[in-house]
C-alpha cells in the first residue's frame, strides 16, 4: 500500500502559524529552555536502521547543501541516538522513526514544546524503513523548514536577553523601524538615507546595512528591482580598499526569494552572494523589504558575512534572525 499522510494540511498550517503551541499536561513557564547549536538535529531510530537505507536517506534528505552559499553547507548536522532518554529529551530538533509492521502505512505527527520550551518534535511510524524513506521525502521542506524556525526562535531569544538598545532605538527613530540589534553590533556609518551596523571577530565579520525609500508601486519588490537597486546603495557606502571595487551582487548566482507575511506586513527576502567589484573579497547575504504601508515607504534591511575560507551557514541564519525582527514601528513617529 502507498504510504498516506493524514492530517497533513492540518499540521502545515499549525506548524506555520503555531511554533508557539504548548503541551496539554505542563505549563510551559516551568520547562526548561530547549537546548542545541543551531543547525543541529537529532534522530532517533534503532542503530541497524541508522546503518541502512533509511539512515542513508536521512542523511541525504537532511543534509542538502543550503543554497546561497560560497560553497557546500548542509542544512543540518546530525547526532542519532537510538532512544530519548532524560538526558536527550531536551533538545531542540527532534525526529523519531518508529518502524513497527503494526502500522498500516507511513504517518508523519509533530508536538511541541514536550519536554522542554521552543521545541519541535517530528515522529514517523511507518510499517517498514522503505514506508518511513517514503514518507520523510515527501514531507523532508516541511521537517527543515520547521527546524529552521526553531532555531531561528532560539537565536531571537538569545539576542533579547543581549538587546543594544541604543542603536534599536536610534534606528526606529530614523527609519520608523523596530528592529532587534544584539550585543556586540556597534553603529559604523550614519548618513542621512543609510545606516551600517557591524560585528567583527578575528576574521569573522557581519554586517546589516539598512535604508528606506519611498513606495510608488509594487514592480519595485521585483527581484531585479530589489537587487539594482541594492546595488546602487553599496555601491555608494560600501568600497573597497582597492579604487574603484565596491560590494555588489554576484549574477552568476542567481539569488533566492522568498515572499511572505508576518504579522500583517509583507516581505520580500532574498539570499545570494555578493563579491567586491575589482576586488577580492566575497559571501553570502540576506537581504529582506518591508512594506511599510502607513507612512507609503520601503524598508531594507541587507545583512552580509565574511569569513574566508570557512562555513557560514549559522552566520547567515544568524543574520536572517536579527532580519526577521523587523517590522514598522506602532505608532507613526516624525523623525526628527
Amino acid at each position: 500500500m502507498k504510504p498516506k499522510i493524514k492530517n497533513l494540511s492540518y499540521l502545515i498550517v499549525c506548524l506555520l502559524i503555531g511554533a508557539y503551541l504548548t503541551s496539554c499536561n505542563i505549563s510551559p513557564g516551568t520547562m526548561p529552555y530547549s537546548k542545541g547549536v543551531a543547525g543541529n538535529a537529532m534522530i532517533v531510530m534503532r542503530d541497524n536502521l541508522w546503518r541502512g537505507a533509511l539512515g542513508d536517506s536521512v542523511r541525504q534528505y537532511l543534509t542538502e547543501p543550503v543554497w546561497g552559499l560560497p560553497a557546500p553547507e548542509p542544512a543540518f548536522t546530525l547526532s542519532q541516538h537510538a532512544e530519548l532518554n532524560n538526558f536527550l529529551q531536551q533538545f531542540r530538533n527532534i525526529l523519531v522513526f518508529n518502524i513497527d509492521p503494526g502500522y498500516e502505512f507511513g504517518n508523519l505527527s509533530y508536538k511541541t514544546d514536550v519536554h522542554a520550551r521552543n521545541q519541535l518534535i517530528f515522529t514517523i511510524d511507518a510499517p517498514s524503513a522503505d514506508s518511513a524513506i517514503a514518507c520523510l521525502y515527501r514531507n523532508k521542506e516541511l521537517v527543515i523548514s520547521n527546524f529552521v524556525i526553531k532555531d531561528r526562535d532560539a537565536i531571537i531569544a538569545d539576542y533579547k536577553r543581549a538587546e543594544e538598545k541604543k542603536i534599536s532605538e536610534r534606528l526606529l527613530e530614523k527609519f520608523q523601524v523596530d528592529i532587534l540589534v544584539p550585543k556586540p553590533y556597534k553603529l559604523d556609518v550614519e548618513r542621512d538615507d543609510f545606516v551600517w551596523i557591524a560585528r567583527e571577530e578575528g576574521e569573522r565579520q557581519w554586517g546589516v546595512l539598512m535604508w528606506k525609500e519611498p513606495y510608488l508601486r509594487t514592480s519595485q519588490l521585483d527581484p531585479d528591482s530589489l537587487i539594482f537597486r541594492m546595488n546602487a546603495m553599496t555601491r555608494r557606502h560600501i568600497p573597497g580598499s582597492v579604487t574603484g571595487s565596491y560590494m555588489a551582487d554576484e549574477p552568476a548566482v542567481e539569488a533566492s526569494v522568498k515572499r511572505f507575511e508576518k504579522d500583517g506586513i509583507y516581505s520580500v527576502q532574498l539570499n545570494g552572494l555578493w563579491q567586491m567589484e575589482n576586488g577580492y573579497m566575497g559571501g553570502p547575504y540576506v537581504n529582506q523589504t518591508i512594506v511599510d504601508i502607513e507612512r507609503g515607504q520601503l524598508v531594507t534591511a541587507h545583512g552580509f558575512a565574511y569569513y574566508p575560507n570557512r562555513d557560514k551557514l549559522l552566520m547567515v541564519r544568524q543574520l536572517e534572525a536579527i532580519l526577521y525582527t523587523m517590522t514598522p514601528a506602532g505608532e507613526l513617529r516624525i523623525e526628527n
